[in-house]
């Protein structure tokens, strides 16, 4: 059994796991305004769980609230939805959503070491009352029905003893069993081993099977048992085993099951033929027909086995070491030692070792690569919250769900879609439905959350079809605050741009809900520092569009290495659309823009790296050097370096801390890499350069 961090840590994966599944159950049956009976028996299990591993860490409130709960869908569970009058089933929806906020945040305080809210009387008291309601009762009157909901554990496990007994088990009345043996080292197994017990509960009746070891929901110890021995369940009839077996391959950390069927010692005691006395020798067959069913079992047991989990924290390590051995090979093929040496052999297996490089890289970054879809999923609530608090019907469309990026920025994403879903909400979405009627539109507002993989970076995009931005409100909002002059014309972009600074906010009234601008210098901080750029477009009636765009991985990157002097720098392969050689008679002066150059019919302002970042060295010639076209965003120009030195998969590695007092972040440069030689490269942000450059 794994220590108690890891048995803690293993019950809040759970336990947020479930709560998501259960808000997702929720979401959907309010739609259609009620619970299947598919999704009642899933919320009596989940709730049965909850109430289940919470007792064993000995969380009393948590298990109390999940006990009434549990009980409150026994009654649904047996009486079908029926039992719930329309009137009601708001009520019974808004508990659930209620209750999935109170877990969350109870076990929130679990991982912060926090204490536990002891006092649930107001929320038990909310239960009683809806269960009272559902039964036509008084509310003290369903207390007897958890006592007919909560037995069966004390009950199925009076047959079998707390003590495993010998192999193979059995009752004459339940002959058909199961034998279940978990990972090693999976930990908390007499917990899983009564999640098995509540999940065949919901398909077969309690006095159709029980179970050995019977307290594994109380007593933490039977885990010993269950390590050495397995966990039994034995069937009274034959279809219900074959209806678990599923059910205990498809649960999570089974190592191995056996089914097996029980043979009394003596089935045929015939004593008055002595020689019948060898009789008993064939006996040993039950054992073997319970062996032989092993090896079927067995081989169903590959796919379970090509799943597990493990600890972000080793992933990280693994990463680092990946990068580690990216700069290692670099180091060795790009020695100098070896220059000018013909090493044919040396060549092939320096390209091998590349080859096998990259394949490890691909491997360890695919490792921590994770849906959005968890993280998209969760804007479901925030939309159907705010359409009942605000009372502005709206729907949450969601496109591209299963696109993957890195763990790490997935965990950190959601703060910004949430602060922009609500934003979409609360000024995006007209007030009334006769205004959108007014305008031509669907009654019901809509808000679109998308995602797709363009190979090197995920762009996220948050579309609503509401009022869109008021550029001569937002100007006028932006010159009263200071940020922008009255006497400077500003484009339709510029304008959209000041929803960005911090500080600023178009809200009228301070609300519950953060208005179109309020905290967005929060949002683009946080994508920043993902290495992502945020941009907003919007058509005045139509709607607004929010787009952020965030790279796959943070770790390693393609590089393009570009000397300027004796400096050397690294710029994100993505970011480059072309290069080109060009001469000065191409180049257009400006007096605004300073140097420009026509390319594909359009006009991109020209940087010098060189002049840029003062370096004393360098071309100052545009026929010596060579222009790259770059872009990342709205933004798109030239950058003049000395020459290409080829691409080069790079580690990113972050600058310094005392190093970013200086905001380097704002002249261009988002970190640097180790290059073969051992020196330093520094890496360019695309976009931020742009704006150190027309900002000096």
């Amino acid at each position: 059994m794994g220590n108690g961090n890891e048995i803690l840590d293993m019950y809040i994966y759970e336990t947020n796991t479930l709560l998501e599944q259960l808000e997702n159950i929720v979401l959907e049956a309010e739609k259609v305004d009620t619970f299947s009976q598919e999704n009642v028996n899933e919320i009596f299990r989940i709730m049965h769980t909850i109430k289940g591993s919470s007792a064993m860490m000995e969380f009393s409130t948590l298990t109390t609230i999940a006990h009434r709960i549990e009980d409150l869908f026994f009654i649904i569970r047996e009486n079908t939805m029926e039992v719930v009058s329309e009137a009601n089933r708001p009520a019974l929806f808004d508990l659930v959503f209620q209750s999935i906020d109170y877990f969350r945040g109870e076990v929130e305080k679990v991982e912060a070491n926090q204490p536990l809210d002891e006092d649930i009387d107001s929320f038990l008291s909310n239960v009683n009352s809806l269960i009272s309601k559902i039964k036509g009762e008084e509310a003290e009157e369903p207390a007897p029905q958890p006592a007919a909901a909560e037995p069966p554990p004390a009950e199925t496990g009076a047959p079998a003893p707390s003590a495993a007994p010998d192999f193979p088990p059995g009752d004459k009345n339940f002959p058909y069993g199961v034998r279940v043996f978990f990972d090693e080292g999976c930990g908390m197994e007499s917990l899983r081993s009564f999640m098995l017990v509540a999940s065949v509960r919901d398909f077969c009746a309690e006095s159709d099977f029980i179970f050995s070891p019977a307290d594994v929901e109380q007593n933490p110890a039977t885990s010993e048992i269950v390590v050495e021995q397995g966990f039994l369940m034995m069937f009274k009839h034959p279809e219900d085993r074959e209806t678990a077996l599923p059910i205990v391959k498809s649960s999570g950390s089974v190592r191995e099951y056996q089914p097996f069927d029980y043979h009394p010692a003596e089935p045929e005691p015939e004593p008055q033929a002595p020689a019948q006395a060898a009789q008993p020798e064939p006996k040993p067959a039950p054992a073997a027909a319970a062996a032989q069913p092993a090896a079927p079992a067995g081989g169903q047991q590959h796919p379970k086995e090509t799943l597990i989990s493990v600890n972000l924290s080793k992933l990280d390590q693994l990463n680092a070491i990946v990068g580690e051995i990216v700069i290692t090979e670099s180091m060795v093929t790009s020695s100098p030692d070896l220059k000018g040496l013909n090493l044919d052999s040396f060549s092939k297996s320096a390209r091998q070792l590349r080859k096998l490089t990259d394949e490890l890289q691909d491997v360890s970054m695919s490792l921590r690569m994770v849906p959005v879809s968890g993280t998209f999923q969760k804007m479901n609530r925030i939309v159907r919250d705010m359409t009942k608090k605000l009372n502005r019907p709206a729907k949450l469309t969601l496109i591209g769900e299963n696109t993957e990026v890195d763990k790490t920025i997935v965990d950190n994403i959601g703060d910004p879609i949430m602060h922009m879903i609500r934003n979409s909400m609360d000024h995006g979405i007209e007030e009334t439905q006769a205004e959108r009627v007014a305008a031509g539109k669907d009654p019901v507002g809509e808000i679109i959350l998308s995602a797709r993989d363009t190979g090197s970076e995920v762009i996220i995009e948050i579309i609503d079809d509401g009022r869109g931005v008021d550029d001569e409100a937002v100007l006028k909002k932006a010159i009263r605050q200071g940020i922008a002059s009255p006497d400077v014309e500003y484009s339709h972009r510029e304008i959209l741009n000041f929803l960005l600074a911090p500080g600023f906010s178009t809200n009228v009234e301070v609300t519950e809900f953060s208005g179109r601008g309020v905290g967005m210098d929060v949002v683009k901080r946080s994508v920043e520092e993902l290495g992502g750029n945020v941009t907003i477009s919007s058509t005045l009636g139509q709607g607004m569009t929010t787009t952020i765009r965030i790279p796959l991985t943070m770790a390693i990157m393609d590089g393009m290495e570009v000397s300027v002097g004796d400096s050397i720098f690294t710029i994100p392969i993505n970011n480059i659309r072309s290069s080109m050689k060009v001469t000065s008679q191409e180049v257009i002066h400006d007096s605004s823009s300073g140097e420009v150059i026509k390319a594909l019919d359009n006009f991109y302002p020209i940087i010098r790296a060189k002049d840029l970042y003062q370096l004393n060295n360098g071309c100052t010639e545009i026929e010596d050097g060579i222009l790259l076209w770059l872009e990342s965003g709205d933004c798109s120009y030239c950058l003049f370096v000395d020459e290409l030195l080829g691409e080069q998969q790079v580690v990113v590695k972050q600058l310094p801390s005392y190093v970013n007092s200086f905001n380097i972040k704002n002249y261009g440069i988002s970190g640097c890499t180790l290059l073969g030689d051992g020196s330093i490269s520094i890496i360019l942000d695309v976009a931020n350069l742009y704006t150190a450059a027309h900002g000096a």
